[in-house]
């Protein structure tokens, strides 16, 4: 993947998590519930956001771990590929931040949470399923909380998947650099 397609998959996201609000009005009361026919369309444009940050991080780590570049770069130190791994997890870590920020965006956006701390609090919580309930939303927007849930359960399994498949290819990498070496 370019640093073309990269940006034009991060517009892409953008773009969708733009669209999905670009017809709701902001609020600055708690109290103005939206219509329940609108509130699926929030998630599921947050889920298509979400997707497609992943999936182009995903790609980015593949194609990473694939090049013959990184291959020949790695078998030169058997330290290497740890550090791959540790850039990967972090990749993967801003990547879950960014999608809790958005997440936290929509909250503030359509006046479901106010302030920036808050809404970043609630949306970490309810990314990670944790829920501790000190915070909660009104009745008309518990719905959209229970979509971020899904995500987050989602995007973190994706997450895990895409570090065991980092993990396996850069041991296979550091075992072949050894036997190169023996040979």
């Amino acid at each position: 993947m370019s640093w073309k397609q990269v940006k034009l998959a991060l517009l892409a996201g953008a773009a969708a998590a733009g669209v999905l609000l670009s017809n709701y009005p902001t609020t600055p009361q708690l109290s103005r519930c939206p219509e329940i026919g609108s509130l699926p369309g929030i998630v599921f444009g947050m889920f298509i956001a979400t997707t497609l940050i992943h999936t182009l991080v995903t790609s980015l780590q593949a194609d990473l771990v694939h090049s013959k570049r990184l291959s020949a770069w790695c078998s030169t130190s058997g330290g290497r590929p740890h550090l791959l791994i540790a850039i990967g997890a972090l990749m993967t870590a801003a990547t879950l931040f960014l999608e809790i920020l958005l997440w936290a965006w929509v909250y503030r956006h359509v006046g479901a949470i106010h302030g920036l701390e808050a809404s970043l609090y609630f949306s970490g919580i309810t990314f990670t399923t944790v829920g501790y309930g000190d915070i909660t939303l009104g009745k008309c927007w518990q719905l959209l909380s229970v979509g971020e849930a899904v995500n987050g359960v989602l995007m973190a399994g994706w997450s895990t998947a895409q570090l065991i498949f980092l993990v396996q290819r850069m041991m296979a990498l550091s075992v072949q650099s050894e036997e190169t070496k023996a040979d």
